[in-house]
């Protein structure tokens, strides 16, 4: 038996699926007509169609019921699946832009030193920073692993001058930067060579520096480039310092109060490069920090 009804079972089906809608039309019918609702076989038909009816339901809500769960489930595993890979290509892409700017970093630094071929340059790496509250760089210690870098040395970058190697241990090296009072580098008006010497301020929330000596008939205006001088045995010459923001007579009248913006944005530098020497042989002369 159970070997007929599988042999037949869809055929069966298929009976039943058109015995269904042809008995609904018979009671529909035999209602219109006026028939005897106490007919057998219309009461057959009817309870025919209830339990027909009934079937169909339950049938096509367990259907829909599994179809529904099926792609809730496929949608729940789709979501994930697309969320990872979202997050795994916001990292992808972090990681790429922190590749793309060490590498334009590094270009900077290369065509730096292809301009200088008379320097011997020491790459370094920027291990650490203090600061203050606001975020302002008050010393940077790079790694000293090359046994060239010694104290009173420049330390510069493709934009300009950072400060000098005041202190080496062993593997890493403090730097003071131009913009700490203890600081002094001899430097001149790139346009009319007005001599002075640049002095970091020290302040909290920005790196000013001042340029003092410099005498009131000294032209010296706003958006002036000040550049290294090459004397007082440090830095070569004609390194870019940074530039004229404010010029004001001082308080007893014989100089002029100058303050300059570093060229390099000091609270951005990664890697860096000293001077060991130069051609002229000028680097090493003398202490570039006192004390405090």
């Amino acid at each position: 038996m159970k070997e007929l009804f599988d042999k037949h079972q869809n055929k069966l089906i298929v009976l039943i699926l058109l015995l269904v809608p042809a008995l609904l039309l018979l009671t529909s019918r035999s209602s219109e007509v006026g028939e005897s609702p106490s007919s057998s076989f219309s009461r057959w038909g009817k309870g025919a169609m209830g339990w027909g009816q009934f079937g169909v339901i339950t049938a096509t809500s367990g259907v829909i019921g599994n179809i529904s769960g099926w792609f809730a489930s496929e949608s729940t595993e789709e979501l994930e699946r697309l969320e990872l890979e979202n997050r795994l290509l916001r990292e992808e892409k972090a990681r790429l832009i922190g590749v793309l700017q060490e590498n334009a970093r590094l270009r900077e630094l290369v065509g730096f030193k292809q301009g200088y071929p008379n320097f011997e340059l020491v790459p370094a790496r920027v291990i650490s920073r203090d600061v203050t509250p606001y975020f302002r760089v008050i010393k940077v210690r790079i790694d000293a692993s090359d046994a060239r870098i010694k104290s009173r040395m420049p330390v510069v970058v493709a934009g300009g001058v950072v400060g000098q190697v005041h202190d080496v241990q062993d593997g890493w090296a403090d730097v003071v930067v131009l913009s700490d009072p203890r600081s002094r580098i001899d430097v001149i008006s790139q346009r009319n060579r007005a001599h002075g010497v640049v002095q970091g301020l020290g302040h909290e929330r920005d790196y000013a520096a001042k340029i003092s000596y410099l005498s009131e008939k000294d032209k010296i205006g706003e958006g002036d480039v000040i550049v290294t001088s090459g004397m007082g045995g440090v830095f070569p010459r004609e390194l870019i310092v940074g530039r004229v923001t404010s010029v004001a007579p001082d308080e007893r009248g014989l100089f002029q109060d100058v303050q300059i913006q570093p060229a390099v944005d000091l609270s951005r530098i990664d890697e860096v490069f000293i001077i060991a020497s130069t051609s002229d042989d000028i680097s090493g002369q003398a202490d570039p920090a006192e004390e405090p």
